[in-house]
């Protein structure tokens, strides 16, 4: 189910482009102008207008719209339709012991970063309530996207699955996060330092841990959610 797409089927730079996720997200909000989808993902025209110039797309926005919405997140970043109808709340629509926890058509990079296609058979997963209630974990507010490379071995796996909390975006020293930086996902390891610097770190030895300062005002970073759980296919 989580095979790698064939070179034929991966989306072009054009599609995966400011322009084109912008367009898309016009469409599917129904918005004529970029000040309308502005308004309609709850950012000002101008937060918009500059992250244009820096070529830097509305990630966490744009989905959290996007999810509130029903709309297909992954049509809007991808260009490749949910095999899946995509309902609104999907997690509250699920009655029973059982709770549907939506599959995002996106890759958290645990490398350099970077935002990908994945399989299009991506389908939302089931949880038990109960499992998710016994760790203080509510289903409207959980994502599953998969994990890119191996810097975050041996913990995290390519291809793994994480489960992530978008309602933990505070950060707490030595936990693991999934955060927009830059225009790229990625996971990572958080660790809260003086002075307003964060290390962004790996698990994997060979990628060496660097610093962000929170008081950069150019800074573009964003925590989606804290990562609450993971799943390994062998």
């Amino acid at each position: 189910m989580y095979r790698e797409l064939m070179s034929s089927n991966k989306l072009t730079n054009h599609e995966l482009s400011f322009a084109s996720v912008i367009s898309r997200a016009k469409e599917s909000f129904s918005c004529k102008t970029d000040k309308a989808l502005a308004d309609a993902i709850g950012i000002s025209p101008q937060v918009l207008v500059n992250r244009k110039n820096t070529d830097s797309i509305p990630y966490e926005e744009l989905i959290d719209a996007a999810i509130e919405a029903g709309l297909d997140v992954g049509y809007i970043l991808t260009n490749k339709r949910s095999v899946k109808p995509v309902r609104e709340k999907t997690a509250e629509y699920t009655n029973g012991e059982y709770a549907e926890i939506p599959h995002f058509n996106v890759q958290a990079a645990a490398g350099p970063g970077k935002v990908a296609p994945i399989d299009e058979e991506s389908r939302p997963l089931s949880f038990r309530r109960d499992w998710l209630k016994a760790r203080g974990l509510s289903p409207a507010n959980l994502a599953i996207v998969d994990v890119s490379g191996d810097s975050m071995e041996p913990y995290l796996k390519d291809e793994d699955l994480v489960l992530v909390d978008r309602a933990q975006t505070e950060i707490s020293s030595g936990k693991t996060y999934v955060l927009r930086l830059d225009g790229h996902l990625l996971v990572k390891n958080l660790q809260l330092l003086p002075h307003g610097l964060v290390q962004v770190a790996s698990f994997n030895a060979g990628f060496p841990p660097y610093q962000v300062d929170l008081s950069d005002e150019s800074l573009d970073m964003a925590v989606i959610g804290r990562v609450v759980a993971s799943m390994h296919e062998w």
